[in-house]
């Protein structure tokens, strides 16, 4: 690897050599952190919702009235599903990496979207080392690795703000109009991905950024009529589909969208300041530059920057204010907020390590020096913790805090001798590697659903195919998923006993399961002690039927006496 500078940019430039290094690692770092194993953990009940969903469209062969167990799933726009769908048909299975790879794509274009325009607005510096902020961000780490649109609707969202300001700050009207063009083009997409929530997300910030900074002589030329055609040729085509073939019956998407924000249906019951917890956490591990980076566009000091980081501030806050405002809280909302505290914490990073025009010598030393004795006293005491409360991981937790020395000493050490650029790679690769390491040694201990998925694929051995399966009262979209076929949910138990009398399989978890296990009229064939998951427990499962062979082997091999 050729000697690089301490400075990424100087007053001659770089050249093209080092830069495409650079952009080669980031790139590299955004990928491995957005797709490291993702097939590790178990689908969770909210991802189901959408592997589900894909599977039956690709079952069908509609792919316009999507169904999850067989039924109707319309609360929630499709694109999600489409996604998974058609990757269905090229991998020729919903499994975990094919319902989570739309997301580790979409968090990997993200990366990029942040690289590419803030180099424009910005430096190539600051670009790089806002996207290494985001790419090591649990925000990005966490979303990324999951099924659900989350990550798709962050990513429609970040590339409407990102190419909205490219337009305003530009005089070049051919990029003006090629801006513009992927905003209405990504605020369609971001629509069918989870609307309506683009439209506050979006135009709120927006809004309040054009009042202020008196930009309304500019709305003329953002392609308002153009990009609302656009827009809308994107966006209406699958709702108005569905409010036909419902009569025009809105009553879910008020509840879904209206109830929801006004605590009516779903409410969060959080307390007003949960975001401010849920930012300090989504943005870990750069958690102490938040504040800062709250602060920081008021400071005049910033110069040419200013106006950008008065932009990303808008962003966050109004935005964040408006997720404060709404009743049904979730913390996942956030996530199309990180990006713009990203942004604003690499231009914190390259004033502190390169530049100094914002930050005193004594003050980045001090930052350097708290964050230093941090990391080394919580690599300290997370052994002891472990030890004293979960035992069973010590071997591993220390062996994490071992790596998490030696990499916060090598940073340090280069920063002492001035190998800037250097330190920099070193500690951002440093977190993925954490992470990686982190990913393989704990997530099959930490995966809560495993139970669920290893009971569902050994029922699905146990029932033929061409049999019937029936639950009472209650399925989890985790066990339709591993079951691989719909599974009707019969709440009446006269018409359970019919199916049951007819040779039809009978699958009852958690107090379902006590109650038909009291009744006394159904012949249990397989028990699981740790079948599914509900409210934060495990709960048993029983496989009914009226004559096939009992089996008495649980998920762990062991032989398990169906209870009396």
């Amino acid at each position: 690897m050729p000697h690089i500078s301490y400075e990424i940019e100087d007053s001659h430039g770089n050249s093209k050599r080092i830069k495409s290094i650079v952009v080669c690692w980031v790139l590299l770092l955004s990928a491995v952190s957005s797709t490291w194993m993702l097939s590790r953990m178990t689908l969770n009940s909210h991802e189901c919702l959408v592997s589900v969903t894909a599977r039956e469209m690709l079952t069908s062969g509609d792919w316009l009235w999507p169904t999850c167990n067989g039924q109707p799933r319309l609360n929630k726009t499709p694109l999600s599903y489409w996604l998974v769908a058609g990757l269905a048909k090229i991998t020729g299975d919903v499994d975990e990496v094919t319902a989570r790879l739309p997301s580790a794509v979409f968090a990997f274009l993200s990366a990029a979207a942040i690289l590419y325009f803030v180099s424009r607005w910005l430096s190539f510096r600051i670009a790089v080392l806002s996207t290494a902020v985001w790419a090591t961000s649990l925000s990005y780490i966490r979303c990324s690795h999951k099924a659900r649109p989350e990550m798709t609707l962050a990513f429609f969202i970040i590339l409407c703000f990102l190419s909205f300001y490219s337009a305003v700050s530009t005089q070049n009207r051919r990029r003006q109009v090629i801006y513009m063009l992927i905003f209405w083009i990504s605020l369609g997409l971001g629509m069918l991905a989870k609307g309506p929530a683009p439209l506050p997300y979006v135009f709120i910030p927006l809004f309040f950024y054009t009042v202020i900074n008196h930009k309304w002589k500019l709305v003329p030329k953002l392609l308002p009529v153009v990009g609302s055609i656009i827009f809308l040729a994107i966006t209406l085509p699958w709702p108005l589909f569905i409010a036909y073939k419902m009569n025009w019956d809105l009553t879910l998407w008020k509840h879904e969208f209206f109830d929801r924000f006004f605590g009516s249906y779903a409410r969060g019951n959080q307390p007003i300041y949960y975001y401010l917890l849920i930012a300090f956490k989504y943005i870990t591990p750069w958690f102490a530059f938040l504040p800062m980076a709250i602060a920081a566009p008021f400071y005049r000091v910033w110069k040419k920057k200013q106006p950008i980081m008065k932009f990303l501030w808008l962003w966050f806050v109004l935005d964040f204010v408006f997720l404060t405002i709404n009743a049904g809280k979730r913390q996942h909302y956030i996530l199309p907020l990180m990006p713009a505290m990203a942004i604003l914490i690499g231009i914190l990073l390259e004033d502190m390590v390169f530049v100094r025009k914002a930050h005193t010598d004594k003050f980045v030393l001090n930052v350097l020096r708290y964050h230093i004795a941090a990391i080394i006293i919580a690599a300290i005491a997370g052994p002891i913790f472990i030890a004293i409360f979960i035992p069973q991981f010590l071997a591993s937790t220390i062996t994490l805090s071992v790596i998490t020395i030696a990499i916060t000493l090598t940073v340090t050490l280069l920063f002492i001798r001035k190998h800037r650029v250097i330190a920099c790679m070193a500690g951002f690769s440093g977190i993925v590697v954490w992470f990686m390491i982190f990913y393989a040694v704990f997530s099959e201990k930490l995966d809560i659903n495993r139970y669920s998925r290893d009971f569902s694929q050994k029922i699905a051995q146990i029932v033929p195919d061409s049999d019937k399966l029936v639950a009472y009262r209650y399925v989890s979209k985790r066990t339709v998923q591993y079951f691989g076929r719909v599974i009707p949910v019969i709440e009446d138990k006269l018409i359970l006993y019919r199916y049951y009398e007819q040779g039809n399989w009978i699958l009852a978890t958690g107090k379902h399961l006590e109650e038909l296990n009291k009744d006394g009229q159904f012949r249990n064939v397989y028990y699981e002690k740790k079948a599914d998951r509900r409210n934060h427990e495990n709960v048993p499962g029983i496989l009914f039927h009226k004559s096939a062979p009992i089996v008495k082997i649980d998920g762990s091999g062991a032989v398990e006496k169906p209870p009396k």
